[in-house]
This record gives structure tokens, sequence and C-alpha cells, in this order.
């Protein structure tokens, strides 16, 4: 799988571009603050429909515009295929595969398969539950079409749920509470559902990761994924038995959306005890075996998108990635041309202009 071409209107602080990309190795290379991150993320948006950097579809609309256009060509095992983004300000995106308008978001993701690196994911390790769930999260939709529908259901009848706990904490309606445990069945099926999902999941990428961190660095790397619940039935009387709980806190405590996973290295918690040089090389390994699972699903790589990683890693682990990446599409952003992003083609950035 590889990007061909990318045109953007109007994005970010790119008024008019159109580029061509190298099957292999392209390198978008500038001073800070010209660009060269939004070019990823224009790339990223084509994988997920979403940014990785802000929530708000009008924060890709250029200052003072009030649309944005992109499009974008790329090969798979069969054929050439063609996306188009259009985002209006106060409006639905419109998107297009091969010309034709779809409906839903979930049509669009597991098409064009990338994985991303980016500096604030070196949090993977040691910061918050949050980072490592939108990571399997991300990651799982790709894989697998069904999560990522899944997914959106029961954040919808979350959303639901908690409206009316606040509800019933604020006004103390009673009659409200047979609503809320009527919502109770539909969070249990989509969040058991996820769970199931993300069990297979991180036992693949844990077996993967193990093998990869063994060979960067020769330590042993452990990912322990245990879901909340292991049966319907428990998750289902969690939520009716600590009812009196969740209305004190005003929001639903228990299931997939609370959860995180633990990562040891040589049998201690990294997030803990690691090195910032362990828990780097752990990110890495977790990256990489992202892409040799989708490899492994799908029977060609993901591209790469490496947003001025090489500066967060050392000389060993950067000679490992340049091992890695040799037959994959990659795109990296840097400041200096190296022995790793002098390959391929390379994109001058300045003030919103790749030459």
């Amino acid at each position: 799988m590889y990007i061909k071409s990318l045109s953007l209107q109007k994005f970010r602080n790119y008024e008019s571009q159109q580029l061509v990309f190298d099957e292999t190795t392209n390198v978008f290379c500038g001073d800070n603050a010209q660009g060269k991150t939004n070019l990823l993320e224009a790339l990223y948006l084509f994988s997920m429909g979403k940014s990785f950097r802000t929530a708000q579809d009008a924060d890709l609309i250029q200052f003072g515009a009030e649309y944005t256009k992109a499009s974008l060509s790329y090969c798979d095992r069969h054929r050439e295929h063609t996306l188009e983004i259009i985002i209006l300000r106060n409006k639905k995106k419109q998107i297009k595969i091969n010309g034709v308008t779809i409906s839903r978001l979930s049509e669009l993701v597991g098409k064009l398969n990338v994985v991303l690196f980016y500096p604030e994911e070196l949090g993977l390790v040691k910061e918050g539950p949050y980072i490592r769930r939108r990571f399997m999260d991300v990651a799982l939709s790709q894989l697998r079409p069904a999560y990522y529908h899944a997914l959106g259901r029961y954040h919808r009848v979350l959303e639901q749920r908690n409206k009316l706990i606040k509800r019933i904490r604020m006004c103390g309606d009673s009659t409200l509470r047979d609503t809320v445990f009527a919502w109770n069945e539909k969070l249990v099926g989509y969040g058991t559902l996820l769970m199931e999902y993300r069990k297979e999941f991180m036992e693949r990428l844990g077996n993967l990761a193990q093998k990869t961190h063994f060979e960067a660095s020769g330590e042993k790397l452990q990912i322990v994924y245990h879901p909340r619940f292991s049966e319907k039935s428990a998750f289902l009387r969690k939520l009716e038995e600590n009812f009196e709980r969740e209305l004190e806190q005003g929001y639903t405590l228990y299931g997939p959306h609370r959860e995180d996973f633990e990562i040891f290295i040589n049998d201690k918690e990294a997030k803990t005890f690691g090195s910032q040089g362990q828990q780097r090389s752990a990110v890495l390994s977790l990256k990489l075996a992202q892409a040799d699972l989708l490899f492994e699903e799908y029977g060609e790589y993901p591209v790469l998108l490496l947003d001025d990683i090489m500066s967060e890693l050392d000389q060993t682990r950067r000679a490992y990635l340049a091992g890695k990446i040799p037959d994959k599409q990659v795109f990296i952003t840097c400041t200096d041309i190296d022995t790793l992003t002098s390959r391929g083609r390379v994109f001058s950035i300045t003030n919103g202009q790749a030459m």
C-alpha cells in the first residue's frame, strides 16, 4: 500500500498544494511551525476521517476561509483509489471514495491504513489511561471496521445514560431510573463486544511487540490487558448494584471507556520503573507491532507517518527503525536531513509551501 499524490486547498497554512510522492521514503524538511506536521495531518485524515491533533474539523480550515478540500490517490494490492474530503464551517464534512459520496465515516476507516508515530504518543507508557485507550481504539478500528461501528454505538449509548444520570442527580426525578436501567442492556451489549475485540487484539499485538522489542533491545516486553468483565451478566450486575454511587459522581463509572492496559519491561511496570529510553523503546515496539498486525491481516504494510520522531530516539533505536522501514512507504518530518531521511524524495517546507 502506498500513497501516490495529495492535493490541498485552504488546509491549515496551505493555500493550494499538489504533491506526488515516492513509493518508499518521503521527507518533509524545514524549520518549526512551517507546516510539516500539517501534511501528515492531511494524510492521516484520509485514514481515520479525523485529525490526530484536534477534535474540531473546522480547525483544519485555513484562517479566514469558509472551507477546505483535500484529495488523495493511493494504491493497494488490487487497484488505485481516490479519496476526497471537503469540510465546510458549521456543516457536516463530505467524503467521497472513488467518486462516490459515503454517508458514514465507518465506510472510510480501514481503506487507507496508516500507523502514526508522533512525540505526544511517547506518553503511551507513562501518561494516563486515556492515551492507551485511544491507541487501542484507533488501531482496532483500522483492523476491524465492525469495532469502529460498535465503538460509536457504545459512546452514543454512554452519552445518553450519562445525561439521564445528571438529570436525576440535579432534579431528583426518580421516574427516570427505569429509563437508565433500560439503557444498561444496550451499554452492556456494545461494551462486551468491545472488550472481546480488545482481548483478541491485545493478545496478538503483545506477541508481535514482544518479538520486536527483544530484537531491538534484548529486553522482555509484556503487554497485559484484562477486560473489566468477562460476562454480560457481571457487567450488568455491576451497573445495577452501583447506581447510587454513579448518581453521586454524576456519570457512568464502569465499562470499556474506563479500561487500561499495563506494559512491563523485564517483569517490572514500565510506567513506574522504566527509564525514558526503555519507555520509548516500548512505544516503538507497539507501533511496529501495529504495522505488522495490519500486514498479517491484509497482506500489505500500512503507510508509516513519523512526525519528528527521530529527534526523540537515540542512535540505537533510530538504527533499528531504519532497518524496519526500507520495504514500506514512510513519511518523515524533520528539521535536518540525516542518514535515515536522505533517501527517497525530500520536500522543503517553508511557510505552507512544499518544494
